[in-house]
């Protein structure tokens, strides 16, 4: 196929849905511009010099997924609540994905935006809950750590080298390592999700997207709330928050949440496994010392404990010829409760990370310092038990890893109100890593060390970037970016064998293990923005983005880049009633770093190989639609095609007999891992008026294709076709400062993976399991 031809269904696709976008946008623009708002709409007008410069009026609120009254601005009836919800339409939220506050709807980004009192009332604490409710990510869980999959893009490299392919950031502050992200979800203003590649603000590794946490600040309101949840296996969770205002200069805020249940998984004799004993507190504190000048400082420590991440390994199958068997293996029917795991699973996990934010508006420009320190102690426990290759039966993965990592940026920005607006500035990221990780039998009544790894890691990144934007008209914008990158990664250390594994003490050899490589790289961006009325939006956009290679204990590998363009359409209609957002999109990604686990003379590792390319284009819609006196409906749906173009790699196929074979194969064509053709999210939300006070009804649920973990796309691989459904009921009172919920979370009790692979590093087919069904109830007061 020419490329010319290949390119035939993207532009179709970009062609009807400007036809219609734009037809659609004139005709109600026009019909709506001539009628009266709704009697008693409080949904200000917008006017095309608020437009055109990106800013909402300020009588206008924050957008909401799923709205919800605060106690102490609730109306004194139900029924007067429902008629200001009625008439209130769909709030705006400000979001700062271009390093700058501008309204999600004109931010020429395809995106999704969650409010964090939205995620507390869904029960969301981390990035797994996130993807039971977000059509737009995928999640997969190794080793203690987060994978997150955008439009068919991760990285499985989890190592000490290994970097994510889609950026996560609290307050602006990168975190290398997923650690600590299982419990970080609480007191949060927004996060908000940018799809598609932002090599040029968020930088390295930004390759599929970003996710961007944005903590609750400090405000000059005196305010706290607390909420108590209940649950089966032994639920008990909390959030609380103390804003106290100190001074009319200084404000301090402070937030805890704690997460516990048991575990999921019943292993038998060897315990639980998918059990969560979690702590976390956040502390800020916010001042205004003299005009002009605005400071964050913030400190967050956490602990996870609890029961460890239950690996479940299924030992390989062989057919008749000696061949490996790919289909799935024999699984517990439905979600299983009972696992045959015969070591028991363990996590401990200490973070502690400092933030800070800095601005100093002057007359002409805003100079911002931002940066954070953050210190790991990791130690994870997991079974990699296996009868093939080895006589013993019992195997432990211990993993201990301490990272420290710090982010240093400052940036210029200049006012928005001029002609042409700018911003530019300097980024340093340093990761220091020490690991001691290692394999673990038990010999002689104790547990003897079968491979040790002890490496010191040292990374770092710098990097210049200036983006802009130049309105050539009120309502037509040019925008441009680059960035600038450098990078480097060094390891020292060494891999210990025993000469003789049957008895201890053991005596080893060491095999010095020393690596070192970097790489630049520029990066750039590149758009035009159209104001088709003032509340439609038209946007095209290219951009590229760049993640840096590595090297493993068996290989080293290239970068990985993707070039993205993206045409997009964000519309208010119906007096701010409904909301059609649509983007289509077409990437080139070359040098995808994908992952083997294999087998070798240590007893195993992985291998990371650069892919030839890989093509990924598709649509993602988002319909939010309020209708008077009924309730909102919310519409999410992205079609996806991320397939392999040229992917020729050798494959390591164990036989029966305990030994492998090499053979080279071709993948074009196959599907990019976690990357399902569909994926749809779906909710309504409805406030019903009771006697004493009001009841908020929401669904929620989420459907995903198949799709699979692992570039073979074979059958032991693959997640079947899924539907994740919440549902809840919260009453507030008339009076008082206390609200109520009982919800119950996947409705269904799918049985969704969070890991599936074959791992030859302990000669079996791997699994893991999101949560099952549960359900509960919960109590909270607002003061």
């Amino acid at each position: 196929m020419s490329y010319r031809a290949s390119r035939l269904p993207l532009l179709r696709l970009f062609r009807v849905t400007l036809t219609a976008s734009t037809a659609l946008a004139l005709y109600t623009g026009a019909a709506f511009a001539a009628a009266p708002e709704a009697a008693g709409s409080s949904a200000p007008k917008a006017t095309p010099s608020s437009a055109a410069s990106g800013k909402m009026p300020k009588a206008q609120a924050k957008l909401s997924h799923q709205p919800r009254p605060a106690a102490k601005t609730a109306p004194a009836s139900g029924k007067a609540a429902g008629q200001r919800y009625a008439a209130t339409g769909i709030e705006e939220v400000t979001v700062t994905s271009q390093k700058r506050a501008a309204s999600a709807q004109k931010t020429p980004i395809s995106m999704s935006v969650w409010k964090g009192k939205d995620l507390q009332t869904l029960g969301i604490s981390n990035l797994e809950a996130l993807s039971t409710v977000a059509p737009d990510i995928n999640f997969l869980q190794t080793e203690g750590q987060a994978v997150i999959t955008i439009r068919g893009i991760s990285s499985h490299d989890t190592s000490e080298i290994g970097d994510p392919a889609v950026a996560i950031a609290t307050d602006g502050v990168y975190t290398n390592r997923g650690y600590s992200f299982n419990n970080s979800f609480y007191d949060l203003d927004r996060i908000e999700i940018e799809r598609g590649p932002q090599g040029t603000l968020s930088g390295r590794n930004a390759v599929g997207g970003a996710i961007n946490l944005i903590t609750a600040k400090p405000t000059k309101k005196q305010e706290a709330n607390a909420k108590v949840e209940f649950g089966n296996y032994g639920a008990i969770n909390s959030w609380a928050m103390v804003n106290q205002p100190i001074s009319d200069k200084v404000q301090i805020r402070a937030a805890f949440n704690s997460t516990h249940h048991e575990g999921y998984r019943d292993l038998g004799k060897s315990g639980y496994g998918d059990g969560a004993n979690d702590v976390s507190g956040r502390l800020t504190l916010a001042f205004q010392p003299f005009k002009g000048f605005s400071g964050n400082i913030s400190y967050q420590g956490t602990h996870i404990g609890g029961a460890g991440q239950a690996v479940y390994n299924v030992s390989y199958r062989f057919g008749a010829d000696g061949n490996l068997l790919t289909s799935q293996p024999d699984l517990p029917s439905g979600n299983p409760r009972h696992l045959p795991i015969p070591t028991t699973p363990q996590v401990s996990t200490l973070d502690n990370a400092l933030r800070w934010n800095f601005d100093y508006k002057l007359p002409y420009v805003t100079l911002s310092y931002l940066g954070g320190y953050d210190a790991t102690n990791y130690k994870e426990v997991n079974d990699s038990s296996s009868n093939v290759s080895y006589s013993r039966q019992i195997e432990t993965w211990n993993a201990n890893e301490h990272p420290k990592t710090q982010n240093q940026e400052f940036r210029i920005s200049s006012d928005e109100n001029y002609k042409f607006f700018w911003t530019t500035g300097i980024y340093y990221f340093k990761e220091n890593n020490s690991l001691t990780s290692f394999d673990a039998i038990p010999v002689d009544d104790a547990w003897g060390r079968s491979l040790i790894f002890n490496y010191n890691t040292l990374a770092r990144s710098l990097a210049w970037y200036a983006h802009g934007t130049w309105k050539i008209l009120p309502t037509l914008r040019l925008t441009g970016g680059v960035r600038y990158n450098w990078d480097s990664k060094t390891r020292s250390g060494n891999i210990m064998f025993p000469t003789d594994s049957s008895s201890l003490p053991y005596n080893y050899i060491t095999s010095p293990n020393y690596g070192h490589a970097s790489w630049t790289k520029a990066t750039w961006h590149a758009g035009i923005e159209y104001d088709i009325t003032p509340r439609n939006m038209a946007y095209f956009k290219v951009d590229t983005g760049y993640k840096p290679g590595g090297f493993t204990d068996l290989n080293a590998y290239n970068p990985e880049n993707v070039r993205s363009y993206e045409l997009g359409f964000k519309n208010r209609f119906w007096h701010n009633r409904l909301q059609f957002n649509i983007s289509g999109f077409w990437e080139d990604y070359t040098g995808q770093q994908v992952s083997q686990i294999i087998n070798n003379l240590g007893g195993g590792g992985e291998i990371i190989d650069n892919a030839g390319s890989s093509r990924i284009y598709g649509v993602d819609p988002n319909l939010v639609l309020q209708i008077p006196h009924v309730g909102q409906f919310d519409f999410d749906f992205q079609w996806l095609h991320a397939r392999f173009r040229d992917f020729s790699v050798a494959v390591q196929k164990p036989m029966a007999d305990g030994t492998s074979a090499i053979i080279m194969q071709q993948f074009s064509g196959n599907q990019l891992p976690q990357a399902p053709n569909f994926s749809v999210g779906a909710g309504f939300t409805r406030y019903w008026t009771v006697p004493s006070g009001r009841v908020m009804t929401q669904i929620r649920t989420r459907f995903q294709s198949s799709n699979y973990f692992y570039f073979t796309n074979t059958g032991d691989t693959k997640q079947h076709a899924y539907t994740n459904t919440t549902a809840l009921a919260e009453y507030f009172p008339d009076m008082g400062h206390w609200h109520a919920q009982v919800f119950i979370r996947n409705l269904e009790n799918s049985r969704i993976f969070t890991y599936a692979a074959e791992n030859g590093y302990a000669n079996a087919y791997t699994y893991s399991f999101a949560a099952p069904r549960t359900f509960g109830g919960s109590i909270s007061v607002d003061y």
